[in-house]
């Protein structure tokens, strides 16, 4: 026992003392890559890297080149594209800090299950960053540009989704793996989060338009709803809100309800928990969506006393027939409009009803159009808050 633990403990001092250099890289030996965006050309790709500026990064005299280098290429492979980009620069990109991959809408909407194999298989690429699609323009524009908070757009777009979706919920994050799985699962198509640019008006703060890149806003936009791996449409910000209550992808949020056309009453969503179930009606599947809301009252116009049994009842009839709506309205948007099933009724229906299933699985997107789903809302107040009245009301009890 005792030799036992004595190799044991030679070989952990042992470890301290090996180099683990195998595949290690200088720090000045490497350009550190931290978006990539995917854009359609006439070659076939357009990849855009958007890479740290050393000099930019470690400079203490101010903000006097830009933050980040801009390096696009063009070819038909999408590795040696990638790899490509070391003919601009001496150093070898370093993909292990990647925060954000981004898609042109024009290349979305050809697909993009073609490159992910690449992302997937390649050693250098970890797997925490986010996919996203650049709406309404290209993922080189969305990389060239800089923005107010953040002078790195890639770490901005990084930031936001994870900030927004924690705290407002009109977004989803969406990693390599998820990514995937759902384009190999049935019964359920991906969405990715959007991200837009809003122009700034004074480009006078800009450092001679910081080089390379435009001082505008990176918003994110929603979400992008695909069929399969090609992008169909988009949801508004309250959509995405609607399909994230849908599938219980919900931290924090916020909402309001008006009480008898006086009151304005805005309420804090804490906690949400969605559950599908599969049933037939008619020889025919249906899908029963049940989601639990919980909500503090969060600030109010008015008069209105939410303290009272009656009156909190009312406010929590009005929350369920609000987000009931927005629910029913997200779903019969990516029924009629985009015929893509995001929300994954068909992975409930394939557990449910494999037999059935093996019928539907080939043509779902089809049978999803007619699908009827019904929505039901429990929702519970959890919190009053300090005031049971508006603090501006003169009966205020605060």
């Amino acid at each position: 026992m005792k030799l036992k633990k004595l190799l044991l403990l030679f070989i952990m001092i042992s470890a301290l003392f090996l180099n683990g250099c195998l595949g290690s890289r200088e720090v000045n030996d490497i350009a550190i890559n931290i978006s990539i965006g995917i854009d359609k050309s006439e070659e076939g790709y357009l990849i855009t890297n958007q890479i740290l500026n050393p000099k930019a990064v470690a400079s203490k005299s101010g903000a006097s080149e830009s933050p980040v280098i801009i390096n696009t290429k063009t070819g038909t492979d999408l590795f040696e594209t990638i790899r490509s980009a070391v003919t601009y620069s001496p150093r070898k990109l370093y993909n292990a800090h990647l925060r954000t991959i981004i898609f042109g809408e024009a290349f979305a909407k050809e697909g993009v299950q073609k490159v992910l194999d690449f992302f997937v298989r390649d050693h250098e690429f970890r797997t925490d960053y986010y996919f996203c699609v650049a709406k309404g323009t290209t993922a080189n524009e969305i990389l060239k540009t800089i923005t107010p908070l953040e002078s790195v757009s890639g770490l901005e777009l990084f930031d936001s989704i994870e900030a927004a979706e924690k705290n407002y919920a009109p977004t989803k994050s969406v990693k390599i793996l998820s990514l995937v799985n759902t384009l190999l699962s049935d019964g359920k198509n991906p969405v990715l989060a959007g991200v837009e640019i809003k122009k700034l008006q004074d480009k006078s703060t800009s450092i001679d338009a910081l080089k390379e890149t435009d001082p505008s806003k990176i918003k994110l936009a929603g979400l992008g709803i695909f069929k399969k791996d090609r992008l169909q449409g988009w949801l508004s910000d309250e959509e995405s809100k609607g399909y994230n209550y849908i599938t219980g992808n919900i931290t924090d949020t916020v909402g309001y309800v008006n009480v008898d056309n006086t009151d304005n009453i805005t309420f804090e969503v804490i906690k949400v928990k969605s559950k599908f179930k599969a049933f037939m009606s008619d020889d025919k599947p249906s899908i029963n969506v049940e989601i639990n809301v919980l909500y503090n009252i969060a600030a109010q116009t008015g008069t209105f006393d939410v303290s009272t049994e009656a009156n909190s009842d009312k406010i929590r009839r009005l929350v369920e027939e609000n987000l009931k709506e927005l629910c029913i309205s997200t779903i019969k948007k990516a029924q009629t409009e985009y015929k893509s099933d995001i929300f994954g009724f068909g992975e409930e229906i394939h557990r449910t009803y494999p037999k059935l299933w093996a019928k539907l699985k080939n043509d779902w997107n089809t049978s999803f159009i007619k699908l009827p789903v019904n929505v039901v809302i429990n929702a519970k107040v959890n919190g009053l808050g300090e005031n049971t009245k508006s603090i501006f009301s003169k009966e205020s009890s605060g």
